[in-house]
């Protein structure tokens, strides 16, 4: 059976926390982009149209952080303080605050190429250079990757696979790396369903 947050209609929806990252297990907790303890206390005495306004902030802000936009996830959290909602806007913002100073692995466009540095991963040493070297028309110069811009989706398979979670900076800034979708027991076995 799969997880509902692999479905393309969930990718419309809130499906993890913006201020703690927990999963969002309840319907409320997914339109509004955030979980029942971390809401706790920011939901009385506001004026109902500007929690309207701020819970399309954070349901925003939720996706962006989903798709690792950290920039706007913090320009988010910036129009809720600007609402009068600051300790909100500092809940939401203070996962990603240190975002940039955190980014171990930089991403920078140099022609046809992306120049990417990374950490070493020793655990996985074998499988780490053997990622990177499946990788076509990647080379290996002066500490950093090379990867051909036209092989951007396996750059980010190899991304995802042994930096999944972590912080980037990318051209367009500072991004978070998606985890990898868990893989099914079927895929992992390599079955077909028979229908």
């Amino acid at each position: 059976m799969n997880d509902y947050t692999n479905a393309p209609a969930t990718k419309l929806l809130a499906t993890h926390c913006v201020v703690c990252g927990r999963a969002l297990v309840d319907a409320i907790s997914v339109e509004m982009g955030i979980g029942p303890e971390c809401r706790e206390g920011n939901d009385g005495g506001i004026d109902p149209d500007i929690q309207k306004i701020a819970n399309e902030h954070v349901f925003n802000a939720a996706i962006a952080c989903q798709k690792g936009e950290i920039a706007k996830v913090l320009e988010y959290a910036g129009l809720i303080r600007k609402l009068g909602l600051t300790v909100l806007g500092d809940k939401v913002a203070r996962r990603f605050q240190n975002a940039e100073r955190k980014a171990d692995i930089t991403i920078a466009v140099e022609g046809d190429f992306y120049r990417v540095f990374t950490p070493f991963r020793r655990g996985a040493k074998d499988e780490f250079i053997a990622a990177w070297r499946k990788i076509p028309g990647r080379r290996y110069f002066n500490k950093a990757n090379y990867v051909p811009v036209a092989q951007k989706a396996a750059l980010f398979n190899v991304l995802k696979e042994f930096f999944g979670g972590r912080f980037a900076k990318g051209p367009k800034g500072v991004f978070r790396i998606p985890t990898p979708e868990p893989k099914s027991v079927q895929a992992e076995l390599n079955l077909q369903v028979v229908a």
